[in-house]
């Protein structure tokens, strides 16, 4: 905490940033173009990071309609599913927070989590809106897939996007060429609410990308990105613990998440 590092400077505006005040609850869904982006793990980071840095109560949910990694990577019960939770969590979004205390689980830092399971598309969305009052913001981590139903109905009630790219050529290609689609399309003003997370999981990947031509290639769509760099600790694929996570990887996500919620506030 005492360093004059850059990176420790760069830390401390960057996390300004994520304490903007907000007068609306801010759902932010994290989405991926296809599967083995990261995307579960970049929405367990941007959660745990909101939830560190706000004084308000922070929301992670699991649109996954089965059996979502996000409850698990975050090490809470992912027990009983969304299908038994959801009409007791609606029941009590006129009162506060002590009402979801029976409910829903939390992190060892605060982070209040939204468990998975239920083959309707839209209920992770109704719930997750349903709870907007309570929670200054709310990360949805959708299932993989841009045309997914649950998926599209997260990413319409959000108020931005964020976009999970692997980290590697294949990856920066796929993410690209779905954002000049949404562009030729007609839709580009949608992508006002983006934000690319190039997501660096594999060293080997990470080798092959140079960062410049990727960010360069995808700002072509006036779309910003971060390149969140490659963590040993969160490529283990096992539980996240914050305080394992690299300092360049944990400033970088919180780029991530100021982006993320400077595109939400201005929904």
């Amino acid at each position: 905490m005492f360093t004059s590092s850059r990176a420790t400077r760069a830390l401390a505006d960057l996390a300004a940033e994520v304490q903007v005040p907000v007068h609306t609850g801010r759902r932010i869904a994290v989405a991926s173009v296809h599967g083995g982006a990261g995307k579960t793990t970049v929405a367990a980071v941007l959660a745990s990071v909101f939830a560190a840095r706000r004084s308000d109560p922070v929301l992670a949910a699991d649109a996954d309609p089965y059996e979502g990694s996000l409850t698990w990577r975050l090490g809470v019960p992912s027990e009983p599913p969304l299908d038994r939770l959801a009409p007791d969590l609606i029941a009590a979004r006129g009162g506060d927070l002590r009402a979801l205390e029976p409910f829903l689980p939390r992190t060892g830092t605060g982070l209040w989590v939204l468990p998975s399971g239920t083959a309707n598309p839209t209920l992770c969305s109704d719930v997750t809106r349903s709870l907007s009052r309570l929670f200054a913001v709310a990360v949805v981590d959708c299932p993989p897939g841009l045309e997914s139903r649950t998926a599209a109905a997260a990413m319409a009630d959000a108020h931005s996007v964020v976009l999970v790219a692997g980290g590697t050529p294949d990856g920066v290609r796929a993410t690209y060429q779905a954002l000049r689609r949404i562009i030729d399309s007609g839709y580009g003003s949608w992508l006002a609410r983006v934000v690319v997370v190039l997501n660096a999981s594999n060293p080997d990947g990470r080798a092959a990308l140079v960062d410049d031509a990727a960010r360069e290639l995808i700002e072509q769509t006036g779309v910003p990105v971060v390149v969140l760099p490659y963590d040993r600790h969160l490529a283990a694929g096992a539980l996240i613990t914050p305080s394992r996570i690299g300092e360049a990887t944990l400033v970088e996500a919180t780029r991530a998440a100021a982006f993320a919620l400077a595109a939400a506030r201005r929904m």
